[in-house]
């Protein structure tokens, strides 16, 4: 890396830490970043680093997207040898929203590690087949990817995602809402800070697993068979 290098990076980082928040908006930093210089790698580096130390859902959800609009217009790269020029297409892969490996990708980003992301997806899969606007059954009370629950965490706890929704401008059944909903009750929940910190020291996707069950999610049937395949065959996927 060139001295050159390091300052266009951090030139780039301080004017995304620079921006208020009223104008985390996909648009506005996307026109920010066109202003610069840099190679688009560069640029993608620089929003992920910032969104590592932004703490905020609405930064979260944004970033999500302007790396999505860097990374689809990254070009290939043209090596030119004796014979004829070769593509070489930058090996970035983003994955599908809604997909297993997006959701990973999310947590991870906000401050899981693989394992424990693992295990909550692998937990969320057998909840709700990972359809954020899902209703339980029979016209039970679980709602969303996590099956939170009317009357408790859905709607009527002091933290509950209902509420969370409306600060953040969006419906309930948003997936990215829903993700954003879990790292927030594991940032300001005190029973929940504790989830995430064991689930951050488990050492498999199992124990990872099994804690988000028995601690996060406590459901009253477990499946718990169905939800360590989930985690086992995602764990192999990523």
């Amino acid at each position: 890396m060139t001295e050159k290098f390091d300052e266009g990076f951090k030139e780039m980082l301080l004017s995304l830490l620079s921006i208020s928040a009223t104008a985390y908006e996909t648009d506005y930093i996307l026109k920010v970043l066109d202003k610069r210089p840099e190679p688009i790698e560069q640029k993608i580096q620089a929003v992920k680093r910032a969104d590592d130390i932004i703490e905020s859902p609405k930064f979260d959800r944004v970033a999500t997207e302007v790396l999505q609009k860097l990374e689809s217009e990254d070009e290939p790269l043209e090596i030119k040898s004796d014979s004829k020029p070769v593509k070489v297409t930058p090996n970035i892969k983003y994955p599908e929203k809604g997909s297993p490996e997006y959701i990973v990708d999310r947590l991870r980003r906000g401050g899981l590690t693989s394992i424990a992301a693992v295990g909550i997806v692998a937990n969320l899969k057998a909840e709700s087949n990972l359809d954020p606007s899902i209703k339980q059954l029979s016209g039970g009370p679980g709602r969303g990817l996590a099956q939170w629950e009317k009357g408790g965490r859905y709607d009527t706890d002091p933290i509950n995602l209902i509420k969370f929704a409306k600060k953040k401008g969006t419906n309930w059944s948003d997936l990215d809402t829903q993700i954003d909903f879990i790292l927030y009750e594991m940032k300001k929940h005190p029973e929940y800070r504790k989830v995430k910190e064991l689930l951050n020291k488990a050492k498999t996707v199992e124990d990872a697993t099994l804690i988000f069950l028995r601690k996060y999610e406590k459901a009253g049937i477990p499946h718990t068979e169905k939800r360590l395949k989930y985690a086992k065959d995602l764990e192999a996927s990523i």
